[in-house]
């Protein structure tokens, strides 16, 4: 490879907002690169599959014929409890939809579950007053997949195995990154637009649910550069599924009132203190996958890690949750669209050894999203020139808490805006 390159736009990342940021700069005709430190398209937090189901919020009304963008908006100003920047906010209330309908074309409708009258699935996610998440199955593979295949039609030029270790300034200004090729040798890459799209930093902490190659990298290149980080005390932290593998517990699933145990078979929430009465509270409030301190919900993170501190979990560090006890029949009765959410759920947790009918499974608490990052404008621009961020890297649209659902859609909304805007402007 050559020692140095040049490009108008360079998009550091290999996910979803970095994949819909190249493609942006490519359609202004922009000299395009992409920059992966393994394969684009094939890596990162949006290829990593750490639940049955991705969710994308869309105030489309396909089950909710009341919800719109402005109580999309809205939901998202409670959520963060004064610290979003809310005209971000106002953009991804209004321009979800058409990243929806962008990802339906490029893909023949491929990426969005469908009911068999052919309507969206949807489902009600964390801090949500409508449901507006649309299912994605597999996670968020069937986005990446249309967007890498959108990318092979082009003449972007992709830099795999390539580690970006820092954002090259002058005068105030960025032009480029200098990389580390897999021999260890350096790569200048000279741009007049920087789009980082690295994702989080969640592989830091020693129980998270991502993969090896989120570890804050962008963070760490524009905080020595110079620019604006914000809301990165805001970690999302939750419960998953811990063994034979990893899996994210979805928030529908706590309809079910689970029962939370330790090794010995006591129940954790009333051993930390928690009334009967505190117990069906916190089960019923747990609505949102993500620990909150606003409700009763945090009891059960608490208990949790707190029993495996004490010592009181199983032999991998874990504690038990079980559905043993749960009326199923009634409870699809009461809520069908549960009932079509709970079999997808179960037969992805039955294919790979687990069943939640039969048996308890161990859970834990994981790291999982930083909902701060580089602090950007309308434009997804940071306070350092030539410099941009989407997706996880940015802050902007999330604050203290964040609609589930919303990261990937942010990462659609705000990778397009930043690839234009470069393309562009050239700058």
């Amino acid at each position: 490879m050559d020692r140095e390159l040049w490009f108008d736009v360079l998009v550091v990342g290999g996910g979803g907002a970095a994949l819909r940021a190249a493609l942006s700069a490519h359609e202004c005709r922009a000299k395009t690169a992409l920059l992966c430190k393994k394969r684009a398209g094939k890596s990162g937090a949006t290829y990593y599959s750490v639940a049955e189901v991705g969710a994308f919020n869309v105030p489309d009304g396909a089950m909710d014929p009341e919800d719109n963008q402005e109580e999309f908006y809205r939901d998202m100003e409670t959520a963060a409890l004064g610290t979003a920047r809310l005209p971000l906010c106002r953009i991804l209330a209004e321009q979800a939809e058409g990243a929806l309908r962008y990802l339906e074309d490029i893909s023949g409708g491929q990426v969005f579950g469908k009911l068999e009258d052919g309507r969206f699935q949807v489902y009600q996610a964390c801090f949500s007053t409508k449901p507006r998440s649309h299912v994605v199955q597999n996670h968020f593979k069937p986005i990446l997949k249309a967007l890498g295949e959108e990318i092979g039609r082009t003449d972007i030029t992709v830099l795999n195995d390539l580690q970006a270790v820092e954002l090259l300034t002058a005068d105030g200004e960025v032009g480029g990154v200098l990389a580390l090729d897999e021999d260890e040798q350096f790569v200048v890459i000279h741009a007049k637009s920087v789009v980082l799209a690295t994702g989080g930093a969640s592989r830091l902490f020693q129980r998270n649910m991502y993969p090896a190659d989120i570890t804050g990298d962008g963070y760490a290149m524009a905080y020595r550069a110079g620019a604006t980080l914000s809301n990165m005390e805001f970690i999302q932290a939750g419960i998953g599924v811990a063994h034979p593998f990893i899996n994210l517990f979805g928030n529908y699933l706590w309809k079910a009132n689970p029962h939370i145990r330790n090794a010995a078979g006591e129940d954790i929430l009333m051993k930390y203190g928690a009334s009967p009465e505190m117990e069906k509270q916190a089960l019923r409030e747990k609505t949102h996958f993500p620990f909150s301190a606003r409700d009763m919900s945090k009891l059960i993170e608490i208990a949790v890690q707190t029993e495996i501190n004490e010592g009181g979990g199983t032999e991998n560090g874990n504690v038990y949750l079980d559905f043993l006890d749960t009326d199923f029949e009634k409870l699809f009765q009461e809520d069908p669209s549960f009932e079509a959410m709970w079999n997808y759920t179960y037969g992805w947790h039955l294919e790979r050894g687990i069943d939640f009918y039969r048996q308890p499974i161990e859970i834990s608490c994981f790291a999982h999203a930083i909902n701060g990052g580089i602090l950007i404008d309308e434009e997804a621009a940071s306070d350092l020139p030539g410099l941009y961020a989407a997706g996880e890297t940015a802050a902007g649209p999330h604050g203290a808490d964040r609609l589930g659902g919303n990261m990937s859609v942010t990462c659609q909304v705000f990778g397009r805006i930043a690839g234009g805007v470069c393309g562009k402007t050239g700058r």
